[in-house]
């Protein structure tokens, strides 16, 4: 698992995390629900405070919309 990665306040409001395997992008707010991928390779748990990000490196790719 991958600890979690702090980013700035401007930088959170933009970012999505993307699964490397099947694709699937998922908002790094969840409002503390944990949301898997489609295939379960990742996962992100996230609020205004913190942002926790399941899975192993390479497995997904930080992007900013």
């Amino acid at each position: 698992m991958v600890m979690p990665k702090e980013h700035s306040t401007k930088t959170k409001k933009e970012a999505h995390y993307k699964c490397a395997h099947c694709g699937d992008e998922i908002y790094w707010n969840t409002q503390k629900k944990l949301t898997a991928c489609k295939c379960k390779a990742i996962y992100v748990d996230g609020c205004d405070y913190y942002v926790r990000v399941g899975g192993n490196e390479g497995d997904y790719k930080l992007i900013h919309k």
